[in-house]
């Protein structure tokens, strides 16, 4: 929509990109504050901050490559073409943890500790890197007149369906074309035996059909969307207001209840974010993030919980 703050000749400030700075100074503004808790200087902080976010775009982007693998094994220039798009979260997570392993090995300092005083300021980057999403018109929903069957299915059938909408009501996937079906509706269209109406069912999709350049108009044409980055960015802040007030209080730095949360509050927002998704990661038929988020539920439940299986651990023993 308005990806650009200012483009001057080969200068340019992407709305997206000052998200994450944005995110990164305050995340390391923030967690400086914990460092005399967890007796490492703040400057140490900073580097722990620095690091997993390196480490986090990073694996964002293999993990990314590596779930679309066949469109870049045969461009190497495109693998690391970031600013064209494709970073995945869930690479980003994985990415971070690995780097801050190491960082307090090295430092002799606590992970969990460290893990604590940084997730509410990444869920927080995470909430306004959406505001990036918003303005490149990417990480969109599936148009409004798809049927909530359709989209509540842990089997992803979006794609073969609205490949039979295409073909019944005379349509190219092509955006000018798509564009028409709102003029055509309400229309039914059969999918697996089943008679389904495509009507506009929520009132709230937002259309890019004025910013032709976006993922969004290429995928969809002008048709309105749900529009997925604002759900995230809307949950994601009221899940950071929790962790933000437990992270104020020192006694729960360390604990590992902050990390806990973190994982199950994030695995639940992606989890029903990415039903309404239509560019999301697949595993055969299955949405990646499906997978990726109950890993991320139950290691958060076995964090929490971690004190209580130790003690069993040591009973068994």
């Amino acid at each position: 929509m308005f990806p650009y703050l200012f483009k001057l000749g080969p200068l340019e400030l992407r709305v997206y990109s000052l998200m994450y700075i944005l995110g990164l100074i305050i995340g390391m503004y923030m967690v400086k504050r914990k460092a005399e808790k967890l007796n490492l200087k703040p400057t140490d902080m900073e580097n722990a901050v620095i690091v997993s976010f390196l480490a986090g775009i990073i694996g964002a982007r293999m993990y990314y490559v590596a779930f679309r693998w066949d469109y870049y094994a045969g461009n190497i220039f495109e693998m690391v073409a970031i600013w064209h798009g494709g970073l995945a979260i869930h690479g980003g997570i994985i990415g971070s943890v690995i780097a801050l392993y190491f960082f307090t090995r090295y430092k002799k300092a606590s992970l969990v500790g460290l893990a604590d005083s940084m997730v509410p300021w990444l869920l927080f980057g995470q909430a306004i890197g959406r505001i990036g999403n918003l303005a490149n018109g990417e990480a969109h929903g599936v148009p409004t007149i798809v049927p909530p069957s359709i989209i509540f299915g842990f089997e992803n059938r979006f794609r073969d369906f609205w490949s039979a909408v295409c073909s019944q009501t005379g349509l190219s996937p092509m955006p000018n074309s798509i564009s028409k079906l709102m003029d055509k509706l309400p229309v039914q269209v059969s999918f697996e035996g089943k008679l389904y109406e495509l009507k506009e069912y929520v009132p709230w999709g937002m259309s890019f059909g004025n910013y032709k350049k976006t993922p969004a108009y290429s995928d969809f044409g002008a048709l309105p969307v749900h529009p997925t980055f604002i759900y995230e960015m809307i949950l994601n802040f009221a899940c950071f207001v929790v962790l933000y007030i437990l992270w104020r209080k020192d006694d729960n730095i360390g604990t590992g209840k902050l990390v806990g949360l973190y994982l199950i509050f994030y695995g639940f927002i992606r989890a029903f974010v990415t039903f309404f998704r239509a560019d999301d990661l697949m595993v055969g038929y299955l949405r990646a993030p499906h997978l990726i988020s109950i890993i991320m539920v139950v290691a958060g439940i076995m964090i929490l919980n971690r004190k209580k299986l130790l003690k069993s651990v040591q009973k068994a023993q």
